[in-house]
């Protein structure tokens, strides 16, 4: 068992600014496809929700699976060029290049275009899970220092942030307005740009190229982690509950309280706005009061704000309350990224081996169950509320279900991550829980 080392050479701020790009592309796309490719293929194609999100249940199940084997392969590989880098630079170009492809469908019929999103679905998400799951096993490995790497994870989420907003906040509005296809090329073109920027800022030790644990030993050290399952239950139930707002946000500003083009780029574009220059305050609250603890504090304002869509009534009301959603969602994006990073410290503490890629790719595994329960959820509610994609004004138990949906069920999922998270917090020593340093930029 070779020992843990850290580097020693500071790393340049131009390549933390390089490697910390790749978020930009990757969320652009990522939440692009979330927020607006059910909504496309519902809605404008007339394919059938329902059996689009039965469909889309199978899916997740199967990527889920493939999201733990990427983890656990890139562990064990070993080429002169690295573990991580080789699959980063391969899988890149296709995971942009099939994002245009998904809205760019050829003439078929409803049966056709279901087969063609799910085939098409199914290659983007998985060059996506190989992509951005080496890109972030590369964050713990490269900025291992306390204070760098709440400096780094700052970067990163400026960059998610800024990808966040495009992603979310225009993809439906741009493709209204300049077409589909025209939308996902210009999108489809940043994220190549990006991605490939950040291949400059990125790098590997080589001290960590040993050969890792097989298969059922990976998976079982990570489960002896104590730290590990209340992190990934949290984060599950965070993430199910943001992705949930994602998706249902666009079918909310449509039936329920309907928001013009400019007034939609308001709603989900205030949300961003104000994350930006909060995921420099969340990491420097984390400094303060440590990461748990902020972690904590921003599920509970993210339950507490997100109640108001309940009762929402007027485009103005919607705006603000997107606008203060932005102060919890740059929590998670800065602190659940740091949470898991200190995770796989402990790990190696433990076991003397980085395994970034198994714990990336297991906690990948279990959110993407989360999506299988987030379309499972979907199907169950268009079944039930009687939802018709071929009306422009929807009934009334359908305006009731988007709404509990949006600011009903997260409550509970929310409730039980905050409990995970302080039981999280009780597995910490003490000296753990203290106050850090404030963040400044290492030389």
């Amino acid at each position: 068992m070779n020992e843990i080392t850290t580097l020693a050479q500071p790393v340049p701020v131009r390549k933390r600014i390089a490697y910390s790009t790749h978020q930009l592309g990757s969320n652009l796309l990522w939440n692009a496809f979330n927020t607006v490719a059910v909504y496309y293929y519902v809605t404008e194609l007339h394919v059938s929700g329902v059996i689009l999100s039965a469909s889309l249940i199978a899916y997740g199940l199967i990527n889920a699976v493939l999201n733990l084997l990427a983890g656990h392969i890139s562990d064990r590989t070993n080429t002169r060029w690295g573990r991580r880098l080789p699959f980063i630079i391969g899988g890149a170009l296709p995971f942009c290049v099939t994002f245009y492809f998904i809205f760019a469908p050829p003439a078929l019929g409803p049966q056709g275009l279901l087969i063609y999103f799910l085939v098409l679905t199914f290659i983007f998400d998985l060059c996506f899970t190989v992509t951005a799951l080496n890109f972030g096993s590369l964050f713990p490995e490269m900025y291992q220092e306390k204070r760098t790497r709440l400096y780094v994870g700052a970067l990163l989420q400026l960059f998610a942030i800024l990808g966040l907003m495009v992603g979310v906040a225009l993809s439906k509005s741009l493709g209204q307005t300049l077409g589909w296809q025209t939308m996902a090329l210009v999108f489809a073109g940043i994220g190549v740009v990006s991605l490939y920027v950040s291949v400059y800022g990125s790098f590997e030790n080589p001290a960590y190229r040993e050969r890792s644990f097989s298969f059922r030993e990976a998976v079982t050290s990570t489960f002896r982690n104590p730290r590990f399952i209340p992190y990934v239950v949290a984060n599950f139930l965070i993430q199910f509950s943001t992705t949930l707002f994602t998706t249902v946000s666009a079918f909310y500003t449509k039936y329920v309280v309907s928001l013009n083009a400019l007034e939609n780029t308001l709603f989900l574009g205030s949300i961003f706005i104000v994350a930006i220059p909060m995921s420099f305050l969340w990491a420097r609250i984390a400094t303060r009061i440590s990461t748990i603890r902020a972690a904590m504090i921003s599920t509970l304002l993210y339950l507490l704000i997100t109640l108001a869509f309940l009762f929402e009534t007027n485009p103005t009301s919607v705006i603000i309350t997107g606008a203060f959603l932005g102060i919890p969602i740059a929590g998670f994006l800065v602190l659940l990224n740091i949470l898991l990073a200190d995770v796989i410290d402990y790990d190696a503490e433990l076991t003397g081996r980085r395994r970034e890629g198994m714990y990336l790719g297991m906690n990948g595994f279990i959110v993407r169950l989360g999506l299988s329960l987030q379309y499972a959820v979907m199907a169950i509610f268009f079944v039930v509320s009687g939802y018709d994609e071929h009306l422009k004004v929807q009934h009334a138990n359908t305006i009731l279900g988007f709404r509990i949906l949006l600011g009903g069920l997260p409550i509970g999922f929310l409730l039980i991550a905050i409990v995970m998270l302080r039981s999280y917090q009780s597995r910490l020593k003490p000296t753990q829980i203290m106050i850090e340093p404030a963040i400044m930029p290492a030389d």
